[in-house]
């Protein structure tokens, strides 16, 4: 309850501190925390943005690692920084599962944040070894029924979010697998390709070049629609009336960002996400650049809890 009272009070002097003219946000460097590894999903679209960002707002934007916990030391970070526009937070559907997962929530999504845009969605593709007799989703529903949950399906680790795919499909179809989890999916991809395990979701820029090599076959994808980098592969959605699996991410800020200064960093980001060069970078990586407003990426984080954290729960699936 004090710790609580403290923050507000520290929220209010922050708010005090602000220049009179918020217009004249931002007079100095902008600070994105990635809460995940660099080199990883979150971590590059952090940097792409804020290469660009910058140009748009005048002043330096760096990205910062704060890793650990499902990227929940990260957020509890920009979660208690000051709401002044400063701190930023690259964030994705762990801000909502990672409390579900782990059994605990140092922030509340909902009230701890405020939300500025989504930035980026992306599909993944569930690829299986070329060997597989599974030439379609049916086809490989019915050999997961047959085999009787010894199908082995890569992760990217326990609760992670290709780990998640895989338990809504268990649940939306009543098949049941058998989970190998690594350390990261780039593993998976190895021991998918040796025929050590049967199939893997995989983000889609990761698994298109070993699509077009042959070395893995392409089943569906999570998208509701058929993904432009896949064209010919069918929605996994086709197969499982509603199923969605997308790899959301968005910038957020601590709550009680002054809407003035909410203004600038919206506003910007829409420039930055209708970039020619910035859409060409996100195409790379098999993304999506889609702006939103704050109030329909919160709607849409809420959606996402709404899908994710009953999966968990029905699941069991706990973390440490």
């Amino acid at each position: 309850m004090r710790a609580s009272l403290f923050r507000r009070v520290l929220c209010g002097l922050a708010f005090l501190a602000l220049p009179a003219n918020a217009q004249d946000w931002p007079t100095k460097p902008v600070k994105i925390v990635a809460p995940f590894a660099a080199g990883g999903n979150v971590d590059v679209t952090a940097r792409i943005v804020a290469a660009r960002l910058q140009v748009e707002l005048g002043q330096p934007v760096v990205v910062e690692n704060k890793t650990g916990a499902g990227a929940m030391i990260g957020s509890e970070f920009v979660a208690r920084s000051a709401p002044d526009g400063y701190t930023l937070l690259m964030t994705s559907a762990s801000l909502t599962n990672s409390p579900a997962l782990f059994g605990r929530a140092p922030y509340d999504w909902q009230k701890d944040f405020t939300f500025v845009t989504a930035v980026s969605f992306q599909p993944l593709v569930l690829a299986v070894n070329p060997s597989m007799p599974a030439r379609t989703m049916t086809e490989f529903l019915e050999q997961a029924r047959k085999e009787r949950g010894r199908m082995t399906m890569g992760t990217a680790g326990a609760g992670s979010f290709t780990h998640l795919a895989g338990l809504l499909a268990e649940q939306r179809t009543g098949v049941a697998f058998e989970p190998v989890h690594y350390r990261g999916t780039a593993p998976g991809l190895v021991d998918l390709m040796a025929g050590q395990i049967q199939f893997q979701f995989e983000p889609i820029a990761t698994a298109l070049p070993l699509l077009k090599d042959g070395k893995l076959r392409a089943l569906a994808v999570t998208s509701l629609q058929r993904a432009p980098a896949l064209p010919d592969v069918p929605a996994l959605a086709e197969t499982i009336p509603g199923y969605e699996a997308i790899n959301l991410l968005g910038l957020i800020a601590p709550a009680n960002l002054p809407a003035p200064v909410l203004a600038k960093p919206s506003a910007s980001m829409k420039t930055v996400l209708q970039d020619q060069a910035v859409i060409r970078r996100f195409d790379e990586l098999g993304t999506e650049a889609r702006f939103t407003t704050p109030e329909a990426f919160f709607e849409i984080m809420r959606t996402q809890a709404e899908t994710w954290i009953p999966v968990i729960r029905k699941a069991n699936l706990k973390l440490e």
